[in-house]
């Protein structure tokens, strides 16, 4: 089956300027692949003015707007259409970047593979792309994956509602939580892409059990991620800070961003610098194998999609708290394999911390296992077969390939 994929976000390896880089959606590209199926990627990265300022110089301008074709990611076929966004902070394509795309994909297909034709187009961000899926030259059914940028799009702009729904046939969304946010926007959505990860990552019931019945150490806390304001980063040192001189603890973060500065001078002024460690940007390889060493992650940010992270961080074996009212509510269930709070409110967390640091070692292996076994039912084999059998419908639509729209 040939697979087309529109995204705003997606690896390139060689290429350090397209800062959006997540893999989550390369993961379930990827393993279609291995189940088969021919994938091709459209990656449309906008970039911000202020990030075409610093990289001034290192861009060819003349690029913007063409399809550029980039090596194959793992089996999966990637191709990158750069432009900019031209107003700040915006996250959309004005109307005539819009037709210049359209008119650029159809054109690419119809020179370099005149025989191309998707048997399902998969739009992720499709509030960004209505104008341009419209104008695509593709009878195949097209179905729609929406993430959190995209509810603050329809939220801003509400007429782009009947559009989105003329357009697709299917609309998804990443998680449980961002369907209700959807539906209070009028926008109903009939299933879940979510992420998975590789069954060959997964702790194994004896590492698990080695890491739990190691000798009682200070607790070790890690996070992973960009360092925003989004991310919070400076309300789990706050909650840190309390334990000066009471509760030994050792704190990792691993990531980089504009609030690092600000992370390690807070983390300076409320005195537990000395149990804090900046590690800067890991390889995945690296930062799992913190998640081993690691009792608890932490990341309690504002409008997060989904977080891969938080699902490779139970994967290891860490008790997790994420963000009530976010993607990962929902997967975690609080009290049962992980814990929620407020997001960004350091008072709650501080109290769930030391809930967690003085129960029984019992207790704490209890949830932690709790979250391995969750993880173990979201593989990236089972979410992409999942997201693929969902978009096709009947088994008899999926063996015909093109299912008719409805």
């Amino acid at each position: 089956m040939n697979i087309l994929v529109i995204t705003t976000f997606y690896p390139h390896p060689e290429r350090n300027d397209l800062l959006r880089d997540t893999s989550a959606i390369h993961y379930i590209a990827r393993e279609w692949v291995q189940q088969g199926h021919q994938v091709t990627v459209l990656h449309c990265y906008g970039h911000y003015f202020r990030e075409l300022i610093k990289e001034l110089g290192k861009h060819d301008f003349r690029q913007y707007g063409k399809v550029q074709e980039c090596p194959e990611n793992e089996g999966v076929k990637v191709l990158l259409i750069e432009n900019q966004f031209w107003l700040r902070n915006a996250k959309w394509y004005l109307p005539f970047q819009q037709r210049r795309i359209a008119k650029a994909i159809n054109h690419y297909f119809h020179e370099k593979q005149p025989n191309y034709q998707p048997d399902v187009l998969l739009v992720h961000f499709p509030t960004n792309y209505v104008g341009i899926v419209e104008r695509l030259d593709f009878s195949c059914r097209k179905a729609a994956v929406f993430h959190k940028t995209d509810v603050a799009t329809v939220n801003a702009k509400p007429w782009v509602c009947p559009r989105i729904q003329n357009t697709y046939d299917l609309l998804g969304a990443r998680t449980g939580q961002l369907q209700k946010k959807l539906a209070k926007a009028g926008i109903k959505t009939s299933f879940l892409a979510q992420s998975g990860i590789d069954e060959s990552l997964i702790m194994t019931d004896a590492a698990f059990q080695k890491k739990w019945s190691a000798e009682v150490h200070p607790i070790k806390i890690v996070y992973a991620g960009n360092l925003v304001r989004d991310k919070k980063v400076d309300a789990i040192l706050a909650a840190l800070g309390s334990w000066k001189d009471r509760i030994p603890f050792e704190f990792t973060v691993i990531g980089d961003g504009i609030c690092m500065p600000s992370c390690i001078k807070l983390a300076q002024t409320l005195g537990i610098a000395g149990s804090c460690r900046f590690t800067g940007r890991m390889t995945r390889e690296k930062t799992l194998a913190e998640f081993r060493k690691a009792d608890v992650f932490v990341m309690i940010s504002r409008l997060e999609t989904l977080g891969l992270v938080y699902l490779e961080a139970m994967s290891q074996g860490c008790i997790v708290i994420g963000s009530k009212n976010e993607g990962i509510d929902g997967i975690i269930v609080d009290q049962e394999n992980g814990y929620l709070v407020e997001s960004g409110n350091a008072e709650e967390l501080r109290m769930r911390l030391e809930y967690i640091a003085a129960a029984s070692e019992d207790e704490k292996k209890s949830i932690a296992y709790a979250g391995v076994q969750t993880i173990r039912q979201m593989t990236s084999k089972k979410t992409a077969e999942q997201y693929l059998d969902q978009v096709l419908g009947t088994p008899a639509e999926k063996a015909a390939g093109s299912p008719q729209k409805g």
